[in-house]
């Protein structure tokens, strides 16, 4: 299976009428056009709408309804690509409102190329190259130790020569202490390297049973032809490894399957996942991941069918004949085809002749095994502590924060810590499709549901200080309105009506130069807004200006005040720029399509969404352009003679 580029569709609130009622998936946007929820529907326009009718004991619905302001749509031809695709969406955009794993692209793999000579090393990006990954590893100290253990036992390289098997290089140090057998300068042959290689993925993958008589085969091997000096380094191998074994792993002489075992543990907002792998009786391993996006309402069975999905979603996962959980999963049928899908397209890539029958994922529950029972016992009793943990360094970062923000209050001289702080930011290119970018930290951490962003309207030409007063001037007597309306409205109710907007800030940060800050003061006092302590934070020296001193301050790179100011400039400039090119690109497709005579705007969705792009429409046939925008022959040849003009 295979997927096309796709560009998704976006629609208004008020045209969710208008929404296909076909199978695809959608994505739910907020008023800053971030996606909030991602989800799958036989009838995408009836499950949108549903989300609008959400039940009063819900109050996540409820929440939700009240932010979404647009939707985005995909159509898919099977459900099972709707299964895939939703799972890659989820990964890559993490909306609030879903269950994810926290910050999952973020954890290293130790990865064995696909060379040649393959190498071994450490690393946190996963790509389709044919490479072979094994982790996710808790952190990189443990991957890299891990890494540095089985080199001394099993040499692979871990340079990036261009190994040919023609070209000789110098050998480097990694020769003269052991830790590579040189295929550089020839030193090892084939058969010999690949050997190590295979050893080395038996044992990342858990499999001792069968890399025990490998090397057991080999010692003897060595011995017969009188070879002693090798038999002799391969059986301390062998006993170096049994140590380790028996150190590291739990073992169950009764299951001789492969199999992982999930679970979760929660407390208040922290979730935390467990995944036990099991290979040939041992315990081999765990993974340990903290989950966000599940309310209080939601189901252990359903956090743990999300949790499922976009764990064994990854292409580098080794996919187990069983999967162990504590409880029976609403969606299994979903969840199982999922998973042997994604088995069935692995066997396929590596063009392996096997059997898939034989190939089947299974999920089973505990009821009639005692060796599942006990393993699942002992996940839960992980994941126990994996939440404590998570506790604990949650209560650490609060404490560092408040740290930070104390200290940030007594480098600017202000009254009080600032809580609510806010970040201004201009992006455009020669005073093009200008826009702003307001950012928003509560207690040292983004609040994105905050966030703003505003489309300059007044300002042309080259003039930052002019749109950055226009931003400020819109931020702020939108403030100033709304305190009035909640103070007349509150005076008729004896009520305090919630703000739309958001609240006043602790404290402004410009970013920019003295300059910006001034235009920015300037325009505050002139809509009467006084008292908000206001700063500015330039990039190139990482300065701080403040109103009325005329010297700029400048921190330490360890300070933890600044790096929350960096934190909050960053994202600024990061939403502004995401905004500014998101217009951009879509001002150059309107002016393309638009131009057309017979395409409106629903053959315009229907070709962008099937091609992706312009130029992939420009490099199609009229009859994939005729079948995807629902048109005639002769209307899709008027297409491509527009396109390729």
């Amino acid at each position: 299976m295979s997927f096309k580029q796709q560009r998704t569709v976006s629609t208004p609130l008020g045209n969710f009428e208008n929404l296909p009622t076909l199978a695809g998936v959608y994505i739910l946007k907020n008023r800053a056009e971030a996606p909030i929820y991602i989800g799958k529907a036989t009838s995408i326009k009836s499950r949108i709408l549903a989300h609008l009718r959400p039940r009063f004991e819900d109050p996540v619905g409820q929440s939700l309804r009240d932010q979404i302001t647009s939707a985005d749509y995909i159509i898919t031809s099977s459900p099972i690509e709707a299964l895939i695709l939703e799972n890659v969406l989820i990964k890559r955009y993490k909306p609030r409102y879903n269950i994810r794993l926290k910050d999952d692209k973020s954890y290293p793999y130790i990865k064995i190329t696909n060379e040649i000579y393959p190498r071994v090393f450490v690393t946190r990006q996963v790509l389709d190259d044919g490479g072979k990954y094994f982790g996710p590893y808790g952190n990189v100290r443990a991957a890299k130790r891990s890494v540095k253990y089985l080199r001394k036992m099993f040499p692979i390289r871990g340079c990036t020569l261009p190994l040919d098997g023609a070209k000789k290089f110098k050998s480097c140090i990694d020769y003269n202490i052991g830790l590579c057998k040189a295929p550089c300068i020839f030193a090892v042959s084939k058969t010999e390297y690949y050997s190590d290689v295979s050893k080395f993925q038996l044992f990342l993958q858990g499999k001792l049973v069968q890399l025990g008589r490998q090397m057991y085969s080999e010692m003897w091997k060595a011995s017969r032809a009188q070879d002693y000096e090798k038999a002799r380094k391969i059986r301390d191998e062998i006993r170096s490894l049994e140590t380790t074994a028996l150190k590291q792993r739990v073992v169950f002489p009764d299951q001789k399957s492969d199999k992982d075992v999930l679970t979760i543990a929660r407390e208040g907002s922290i979730i935390a996942a467990i995944a036990f792998h099991v290979r040939e009786g041992n315990v081999v391993g765990r993974d340990k991941f903290i989950l966000e996006g599940a309310s209080s309402t939601t189901k252990d069975s359903e956090i743990l069918s999300a949790f499922m999905k976009q764990y064994y979603g990854s292409k580098t996962l080794e996919m187990p004949r069983e999967i162990v959980v504590p409880y029976e999963l609403e969606d299994l049928d979903e969840v199982e085809l999922l998973l042997n899908t994604q088995l069935e397209r692995r066997i396929e890539a590596s063009n392996k002749e096997q059997q898939l029958e034989d190939k089947r994922i299974k999920i089973s529950t505990t009821a009639h095994s005692p060796e599942n029972k006990a393993l699942l016992k002992l996940a839960q009793e992980n994941a126990m502590l994996v939440l404590k943990e998570e506790e604990s360094k949650d209560e650490v970062r609060k404490r560092e924060r408040l740290r930070a923000l104390k200290e940030l209050k007594e480098i600017i001289g202000l009254d009080r810590v600032p809580r609510r702080i806010e970040c201004y930011d201009i992006s455009n290119i020669h005073g093009e499709e200008a826009v702003g970018a307001m950012t928003v930290f509560v207690d040292g951490i983004p609040d994105r549901s905050s966030y703003r962003k505003f489309k300059i309207k007044t300002v042309s030409g080259i003039d930052d200080y002019s749109m950055m007063q226009e931003m400020i001037g819109r931020r702020f007597r939108r403030l100033l309105g709304e305190e009035k309306e909640v103070a007349e409205v509150g005076e008729r109710t004896n009520s305090s009506p919630k703000k739309k907007f958001s609240e006043p800030p602790n404290l402004v940060v410009i970013d920019g130069g003295k300059g910006q800050l001034n235009a920015a003061i300037e325009q505050m006092h002139r809509d009467g807004v006084f008292g908000i302590p206001t700063i500015s934070l330039a990039k190139r020296e990482e300065e701080i200006f403040l109103p009325r001193r005329v010297f700029p301050i400048k921190l330490g790179k360890d300070s933890e005040a600044l790096h929350i100011l960096q934190h909050i400039r960053d994202e600024a400039h990061r939403f502004g720029v995401t905004y500014h090119r998101r217009l951009r690109g879509g001002k150059m497709t309107e002016s393309v399509l638009d131009s057309i005579e017979g395409i409106g705007e629903q053959r315009k969705r229907n070709l962008l969404a099937h091609f992706g792009s312009i130029d992939a429409i420009k490099n199609s046939n009229p009859e994939e352009i005729a079948q995807a925008g629902n048109i005639s022959r002769k209307a899709a040849q008027v297409v491509l003679a527009t396109l390729n003009k």
